[in-house]
């Protein structure tokens, strides 16, 4: 795991997970996770379709009804990596010290720039 002090109150940190994860001191100097950085929105399904595909599940059949013999493709993360992140590197400063832009590498071979003036509180 690789950590990027922010701040004197914020880590960013980064490693097995695909996802840069964010971390804050509190008064007392505990530090605790706040979020993932590049949350995604998940859209909300209906009751139905949960139930239809919990049946599924359970008969060992996807929602198109195919068998369980199948093997289902690894479904996309959605997010900026692919894999696990191997690098986190400052690129920007700002006039108070704090890091504005890193960018953080991984085993999927993406290089990805973030900026953390377009995350209005990264704290939140």
């Amino acid at each position: 795991m690789w950590v990027l002090f922010v701040s004197e109150r914020t880590v960013i940190g980064v490693g097995f997970d695909c996802n840069p994860m964010i971390f804050a001191a509190d008064e007392t100097g505990l530090w605790s996770f706040v979020r993932f950085l590049d949350e995604r929105k998940v859209t909300p399904t209906s009751k139905a379709s949960q139930l239809s595909e919990a049946l599924g599940k359970l008969y060992g059949q996807s929602k198109q009804g195919t068998s369980s013999d199948s093997v289902e493709p690894s479904k996309p993360r959605g997010g900026a990596h692919e894999n696990c992140i191997t690098c986190i590197v400052p690129l920007t400063k700002g006039r108070d010290g704090t890091i504005k832009r890193f960018s953080t590498s991984g085993l999927d071979g993406k290089i990805v720039v973030w900026d953390l003036e377009n995350h209005m509180t990264i704290a939140k």
